[in-house]
């Protein structure tokens, strides 16, 4: 038995990933539990209530803070039953206002070196804007809430006061995995980032989806309130990095459903332990454990004025298909198509699904920036077809053709000069901000190339070396 403490509970929230009922806040009188205490710790009981209790509250009137620890002391009983690991430290509820959280963000508004490029190369983030404000005003206008050190903070804006039942199950899921199994993740590259939140994160959008189950159906007697009145413009935030950060949540879920259904909640918590690789394995979880990302290697061949600077990065399958929804060769129809009930969205697109594995570099001369991207592919059809869905988002920034694989942007957030070229399963992409400029880059090789016929989508000659 561990004791929540309620910090505040001052404004209205609502999931990141869709969300249910609401808690207001208001002056009840705290009721009793209405079973007798075990005589020791167990599943099913937390701080004087088990999960099947009855608790005297109006939620119409609102919750006093009292009653609000009573509901969710309640709540973590049921997420020990549901989840099978029992909370042993207290856990602690703030909620902040929306512009409480937002004067915590960045006072840089540019990323490292490689970040630019990444988001440059995904055409998500241009050059008119740093990456490091973008995620800013990204997190301050979708972030509902998080948990970290013992403490959940909830987050939220608007003139009625509550907290969102689904909201909170996440969290207090988040709670659970970190006394119980960890919420280190493995990743050094931002996809393998964002593979092992997908265990995270799907685990606690999984818990919270049979949580809600329960209170539709009559299992559990949960508290609801009227959902406070919408209206006026959505946030305002880049969609494209939403689409990216977002792929944990929209196909976590579905991931750990798979796990769970192949080995109950130890496979799923097997897979804390030895986490997705990538998110082409959270995606696809046939591909988990098994199908590893290929070893990308960029080899260094940049003259003397240009210089490698940052670490190398992966993109990845995830923040290939959100580069292309957010860029309009994927259909935005696309995106919100899943017709599973843990999740709408999905991620699985025929460009981007015979991802193998990627890697980019960052390239600096002179306070100018260029970068390669290798990506490798399934098979030479699926090499192709990414290829041809790159050169037509090219075509849609007006990007002209110069031969030789060559294209230039010249206007715009994203003006600079490109070569895409194939070969087998293998696309390489080098940018720079001349086409003389390429070669400085990444010297092509010369020798042992072969023609390609007429492997572009604008009908030239493209020479197959990478």
């Amino acid at each position: 038995m561990r004791r929540v403490l309620v910090v505040a509970a001052l404004v209205v929230v609502v999931a990141l990933a869709g969300c249910s009922g609401l808690l207001d806040v208001g002056g009840i009188e705290e009721p009793e539990s209405n079973r007798p205490d075990p005589s020791e710790d167990v599943l099913g009981w937390e701080d004087g209530y088990w999960w099947n209790d009855s608790v005297a509250v109006t939620a119409s009137d609102g919750l006093s803070k009292g009653e609000l620890e009573v509901v969710t002391a309640r709540m973590m009983a049921r997420v020990e039953r549901i989840r099978g690991h029992e909370f042993t430290e207290d856990v602690q509820v703030r909620v902040l206002s929306r512009e409480e959280y937002r004067s915590g963000g960045s006072d840089d508004p540019q990323g490292t070196p490689t970040e630019e490029q990444l988001w440059e190369a995904t055409f998500v983030v241009g050059e008119d804007a740093g990456v490091a404000a973008a995620f800013d005003e990204l997190y301050g206008s979708a972030v509902q809430g998080y948990y970290t050190n013992g403490r959940i903070v909830v987050i939220g804006s608007g003139s009625d006061l509550g907290i969102s039942r689904a909201t909170l199950v996440h969290e207090l899921e988040h709670a659970l995995q970190d006394q119980q199994l960890t919420l280190r993740v493995d990743g050094r590259t931002r996809d393998a980032t964002l593979a092992g939140r997908g265990i995270v994160e799907g685990d606690a959008n999984y818990v919270e989806y049979r949580y809600e189950q329960r209170c539709a159906n009559g299992t559990y007697d949960c508290v609801d309130v009227p959902e406070s009145e919408g209206g006026g413009a959505p946030p305002a935030y880049n969609r494209g990095l939403f689409a990216s950060t977002f792929v944990p949540y929209a196909e976590g879920s579905t991931f750990v459903a798979a796990l769970h259904d192949r080995g109950g909640w130890d496979a799923v918590d097997a897979a804390f332990d030895a986490q997705p690789e990538s998110t082409e394995q959270v995606i696809h979880p046939d591909a988990y454990p098994d199908e590893r990302p290929d070893d990308v290697v960029v080899d260094d061949r940049s003259n003397a004025a240009w210089n490698r600077v940052g670490s190398p990065q992966v993109v990845g399958e995830a923040t290939a298909y959100a580069m292309f929804w957010y860029n309009g060769q994927i259909p935005n129809e696309h995106y919100a198509s899943n017709d599973d009930p843990l999740s709408r969205f999905t991620y699985d697109h025929p460009i981007t699904a015979g991802w193998g594995g990627d890697e980019l570099v960052a390239y600096e001369h002179d306070g100018a920036y260029g970068y390669v991207w290798k990506t490798t592919w399934d098979s030479d059809a699926d090499a192709r077809e990414f290829a041809d869905a790159y050169r037509e988002l090219l075509g849609s920034k007006d990007a002209t053709v110069r031969g030789d694989g060559v294209f230039v942007v010249r206007d715009g957030a994203f003006a600079d000069a490109f070569r895409v070229v194939r070969r087998g399963d293998t696309v390489l992409v080098v940018n720079a901000p001349t086409v003389d400029a390429l070669d400085g880059v990444h010297e092509p090789r010369r020798q042992g190339f072969a023609r390609a016929g007429t492997d572009s989508l604008f009908g030239g000659p493209l020479e197959a070396r990478v």
